[in-house]
């Protein structure tokens, strides 16, 4: 398949992936909804209202989709180098709402760690781009598409691989182990999301920062619904929050060709 090929499979792969996570989703909501509240209240799940950083997924998923399809973005280099990896986590994002309500659980946890790694992916690939090739819908759309998705899925990974050793008899649920384990998810999912907040610092700000702040809005869910329930994992998530709003919140470049282009010119 010619250049011209994979730009067309890419294209369509993004919207028809953007169609399929939403609509995959919207129709198996209350199957959703009931297969992963059955069992006792996890430790480390976070208040409900942060789950509705979902409709911004989508929305911002969709316009992706709609944008990187015109005919004036075939050969847009950025959607070039993230266009196959967000479509990818497009389709597992649509599978995870599959195997959920089919109690499938295994395998919506590998779509889990697919989309992550997807979006990773995309995030890398744009963070390394060529600040000439970032135009105002590659800083404005594009990067806090990836962003905003991928924060939220790295954080939810750490709660739905607690939830995943309760299921199958690693630790008790409600139980000390599930603290423990959870506690420790949470506080390595911090480091995790720091060390990926820096890396990012190479590329927009729209993409890094957001990232960051999706971290931290499902930290704060943590704390807010665990307060009462469990200090340690409470804890933890104040713990985890600690590395990467130190991360956020440094000042100056942090690339080679950053600093490069930060330093003052001496005629």
């Amino acid at each position: 398949m010619g250049i011209g090929g994979w730009d067309s499979g890419r294209r369509v792969a993004g919207v028809v992936g953007a169609l399929f996570q939403v609509g995959a989703t919207v129709l198996a909501g209350v199957a959703i909804s009931e297969a992963v509240s059955e069992g006792p209240p996890s430790l480390v799940e976070p208040a409900g209202y942060a789950f509705g950083v979902w409709a911004v997924i989508f929305f911002l998923s969709l316009l992706f989709a709609v944008y990187q399809a015109l005919p004036a973005n075939r050969g847009n280099p950025v959607l070039r180098r993230v266009g196959w990896p967000v479509a990818g986590a497009f389709l597992c994002t649509g599978l995870w709402s599959v195997f959920v309500p089919l109690r499938q659980f295994g395998f919506a946890q590998a779509m889990l760690l697919g989309i992550f790694a997807f979006l990773l992916v995309a995030y890398l690939r744009l963070a390394r781009s060529e600040a000439g090739t970032l135009g105002r819908m590659e800083r404005w759309l594009v990067a806090p598409m990836v962003g905003v998705f991928l924060g939220w899925v790295t954080a939810a990974n750490a709660v739905s691989l607690t939830s995943e050793a309760v299921r199958r008899g690693l630790v008790e649920g409600g139980g000390t182990g599930e603290v423990l384990i959870g506690s420790a998810l949470l506080i390595s999912g911090g480091l995790l999301a720091a060390a990926i907040t820096r890396a990012g610092r190479a590329g927009p700000p729209q993409g890094y920062a957001i990232f960051a702040l999706t971290v931290l809005w499902a930290l704060v869910a943590v704390v807010i619904a665990q307060y009462d329930a469990s200090p340690l994992t409470t804890g933890a998530a104040v713990a985890a929050a600690v590395p990467v709003l130190a991360v956020l919140l440094r000042s100056g470049p942090t690339s080679p060709r950053a600093r490069r282009a930060a330093r003052p010119r001496v005629a």
